[in-house]
């Protein structure tokens, strides 16, 4: 099957605003934390959140392998904490030949990556738990951690218009406060490691859609073929999204994708030989895949009006994250 971008050379470009939202469920003690004073961790997890995302959507053509370079005219993020996690809208807009619904969940997803990896250390509660590695060995593990992962990444509206248009986040409140601390983790004198983690994630998308990816008859080419291999690059470059993740030598990464009754699951596996392990490489290859399999899709999940009230990432979950000293 081949594999083609969009031809949109002869349409004529008009302004496109899309707003994203998603949600990281956290626990209540991080929360607390964040909510009184506005770190935790390696510092400020919205401040670095709204940051990545702004990079992010301008940057979302060079991970998303069919989505085409638009220039973006304006980015818009606000972040607000409660009780049980963080929740993030992106606002993005440009006068283009196609729309930035795209690029504004590219900018979402990877925004609220960031803030995991910032919050994600420095846990209260381990309660270690001996597993076996990728090498057959019993090694100890922390068995709870502080962010459970991301739930319902969505459009929640987008529109097309001739004349100029103004969507707005007016109605997110944003409650992100504290210092501008951010840091990056010390692993000069971490012992060099054998990491490996996986992370899996699912998109719902509408039966006939899902027919469509069976049969190989997706406008744009083979789904599965495309998201393994998007995900298996966006793995090695993590380090180049996520400011505060070290570059990191990937040794090895493995896709799965699943085409089930309701949607497409991916599942990635990543290892290395690192001061440092893997686990927001596979978070973000996992992502990266899924928002693949959407740009692939999204012709057939709008609606009449061209917005999307079925589509959406359901959750992106950590399901194992290891390192081994490598003795």
């Amino acid at each position: 099957m081949s594999v083609k971008m969009i031809d949109i050379t002869n349409k004529e470009p008009v302004y496109r605003e899309a707003v994203a939202k998603g949600f990281l469920k956290v626990d209540e003690d991080t929360m607390g934390e964040l909510m009184k004073i506005g770190v935790s961790g390696l510092g400020n997890a919205a401040a670095i959140a709204k940051i990545t995302a702004i990079n992010a959507v301008k940057t979302a053509w060079k991970y998303v392998p069919l989505l085409h370079p638009v220039p973006i005219t304006y980015v818009e993020t606000k972040v607000r904490y409660s009780k049980d996690g963080i929740e993030m809208a992106v606002l993005a807009r440009t006068k283009a030949q196609t729309g930035v619904e795209m690029d504004a969940l590219f900018g979402l997803f990877t925004g609220l990556l960031a803030a995991w990896n910032t919050i994600k250390g420095c846990s209260r509660t381990c309660t270690p738990e001996w597993v076996t590695n990728f090498m057959g060995k019993q090694v100890q593990t922390c068995g709870s951690s502080r962010v459970d992962g991301m739930y319902d990444i969505r459009v929640v509206s987008k529109v097309k218009s001739e004349d100029s248009i103004n969507l707005g986040l007016d109605d997110f409140e944003d409650n992100a406060g504290g210092a501008p601390v951010i840091t990056m983790f010390d692993v000069t004198t971490e012992p060099t490691y054998y990491g490996e983690a996986s992370a899996r994630g699912f998109i719902k998308l509408r039966e006939d859609t899902v027919e469509l990816i069976r049969q190989g008859k997706v406008e744009k080419g083979d789904v599965i073929t495309v998201a393994k291999a998007a995900a298996i690059m966006a793995a090695k470059k993590t380090w180049e999204v996520l400011p505060l993740v070290h570059l990191n030598y990937l040794t090895y990464v493995n896709t799965d994708v699943k085409v089930v009754e309701d949607g497409v699951e991916i599942t990635v596996d990543t290892r290395n030989v690192s001061n440092t392990g893997s686990a927001m490489e596979a978070v973000f290859a996992t992502g990266v895949g899924l928002l693949t399999v959407w740009d692939m899709v999204k012709k057939y999940e709008k609606d009449e009006k061209g917005q999307y009230p079925y589509t959406v990432i359901k959750e992106i979950k950590v399901l194992k994250a290891l390192k081994t000293p490598a003795i």
